[in-house]
Parts: C-alpha cells; structure tokens; sequence
C-alpha cells in the first residue's frame, strides 16, 4: 500500500489523500472555535463511519466519486489528522491566555 495518494485513482486507497488535509483543517477550526473535545471527536469518528456505510453503496460512490470504501488505515488517518488539528487549535486558543 502507498502512502500518499499522488492520483484521483489512489483515493482511499492509501494513508493519505487530499482529503486528509480537510480533515485537518475541520479539527483546526474545531480546536479553533472552542468546540467540546469531545463532541468534535465522537463527530468526527461518527462522520466516518457513516462514510464507510455510504461508500458502500452506489448512491455514496456517486456522492463522493469513488469506486469504493476507504481503507481502514485511511480512515484512521483521518480521525488522528482530525485530532491533531483540533489540539493545535486548543493549544493556540490557551497560548493567548495571561498567566
């Protein structure tokens, strides 16, 4: 298995993926907006497993333009990605704080 994803095809098919980047980025701005740690992991994790149901079908492969589910290691991924970027928003958020 690849590690980054270097073509549309390889979607889901490895760690990485353009994706990973919003997944970060959606656990920034969570992190960010002060979003409850966690109610922002639980989404985050329920969000892939409704992926991982939708992916499934031909109605989710429709949706997000893939022939198929992520690879577990991808999904993983995502969830850690999502939930470094939302201690970086939280540690960002304390750093303004007065001693």
């Amino acid at each position: 298995m690849k590690f980054v994803a270097t073509r549309k095809s390889e979607q889901n098919r490895t760690v990485l993926d353009p994706w990973s980047v919003v997944h970060f980025a959606s656990g920034l701005a969570a992190g960010l907006a002060r979003v409850d740690r966690r109610l922002a992991l639980g989404a985050a994790i329920a969000y892939e497993f409704i992926e991982q149901g939708l992916e499934r079908k031909r109605i989710g492969q429709e949706m997000f333009h893939v022939a198929g589910p992520e690879a577990p290691v991808n999904a993983l991924a995502d969830v850690a990605l999502f939930g470094v970027g939302l201690v970086l928003g939280e540690r960002w958020n304390r750093s303004g704080e007065t001693e």
